[in-house]
């Protein structure tokens, strides 16, 4: 199945279509300092399951809306660009299913208070406001970019930090090469991160949810999965022996089949 980039209102997607889509699409979203390209294991599975999988490259990246000063891009910009690929997909058909991935779970968090998607899996996903994020180990990495931070100017972590944190259970022989692929991102959104800058009334989330974490994810720790899924009264999945790149990792499809299966238990029009 080819991977295949398009462009919508001056964001960049990718999309893996299925042989013939027989299920609802797929929206994924992605984390701070990424972009689309580390769903593709993920797009090409979902696929062959009969779902058509966009993955969003939000501003900055991939010549995706490119700012004029990348490090004043706020979380409320990426959400406006998530929701605009929503509409975008939806218009096409049926309101996708959304998968979002650290930071692009709390995206698609919003994406779900807003009634944009038809479901959605939190996958190691950030919080909203009220649910602490920064652990010791993060706070202590994140102190040599502090600067960058509260000035918002863009930060590019090291590769040292995007392996020990991000990659921690990635082959070591495959990080490397994975550490160069991530991109230079917004100061300001890594303070909006971690003070809890977005919050969401969970009242107002009324599709079915599915949170999924890593109990050995380095970023976010997985007390934030157990309080996500109380928040949401969301069913939670919890993977020994992961870290902060589930969907990427040796072991990658049986989150992914999980998250299918629940995929295919939701409501015809849920």
């Amino acid at each position: 199945m080819d991977l295949r980039q398009l462009g919508h209102d001056g964001l960049t997607l990718t999309v893996v279509r299925a042989t013939t889509a027989t299920k609802p699409p797929v929206l994924m979203v992605h984390g701070i300092l990424a972009s689309a390209w580390y769903f593709e294991k993920y797009q090409r599975f979902f696929a062959a399951r009969g779902h058509d999988a966009y993955a969003v490259n939000l501003r900055g990246r991939e010549g995706s809306r490119m700012p004029a000063r990348l490090g004043r891009v706020s979380l409320r910009d990426f959400i406006t660009d998530a929701a605009d690929a929503a509409a975008m997909i939806a218009g096409a058909g049926a309101p996708p299913i959304a998968i979002g991935h650290s930071m692009g779970g709390l995206i698609v968090q919003a994406l779900a208070e807003r009634g944009a998607v038809r479901a959605a899996t939190l996958l190691c996903s950030a919080p909203p406001r009220g649910i602490a994020l920064v652990s010791l180990k993060l706070a202590l990495k994140q102190l040599k970019y502090a600067p960058a931070i509260v000035l918002s100017r863009p930060i590019a972590p090291s590769a040292d930090d995007m392996k020990s944190m991000a990659l921690s259970h990635v082959p070591p022989d495959e990080r490397a090469e994975l550490s160069r692929r991530f991109v230079p991102d917004s100061g300001r959104v890594a303070r909006e991160l971690s003070i809890g800058a977005i919050s969401i009334d969970a009242r107002r989330v009324r599709c079915p949810l599915l949170v999924a974490a890593a109990r050995e994810d380095q970023l976010v720790p997985a007390a934030v999965a157990v309080r996500l899924a109380k928040k949401y009264d969301a069913p939670l999945r919890m993977y020994d022996g992961h870290g902060h790149f589930i969907m990427w990792e040796p072991g990658w499809e049986r989150p992914a089949a999980d998250i299918a299966n629940w995929m295919d238990g939701l409501p015809p029009r849920a």
